[in-house]
């Protein structure tokens, strides 16, 4: 038997997914009439990588780790177009190294307070 918070979760779900769908196509609607200038990089790989991880977060309550590795990953492709006077390449690895020790930093903290 489905609860009322199944389908109130459900219907989140397709809420967030319709209001994502619209943006996009008011953003190519936009682009195609030239009234604005769009930059490339919006309808991009990287760009489409970052709006499903943030789908994904929404969807779950940015609880599992999925939706940031999705958003990093396009972050990082897409910064060498939106920051075209810095090379961002050099600075990848280090930052994900460092990301890689917070997060298992805070993933042992977190275990050793649940474990008190």
């Amino acid at each position: 038997m489905k609860t009322i918070i199944e389908n109130q979760n459900r219907h989140n779900g397709r809420v967030i997914a319709g209001a994502i769908i619209f943006i996009f196509g008011c953003l190519l609607l936009v682009d195609q009439l030239d009234f604005v200038l769009v930059p490339d990089w919006v309808f991009s790989w990287p760009m489409f990588m970052i709006a499903l991880g943030l789908y994904i977060g929404i969807k779950h309550n940015f609880q599992n780790l999925s939706w940031f590795i999705l958003m990093l990953i396009g972050g990082a492709f897409l910064a060498d177009d939106v920051l075209p006077g810095i090379d961002v390449g050099d600075y990848i690895w280090p930052s994900a190294i460092i990301i890689a020790g917070i997060y298992i930093i805070m993933r042992n903290s977190h275990k050793q307070v649940t474990e008190r």
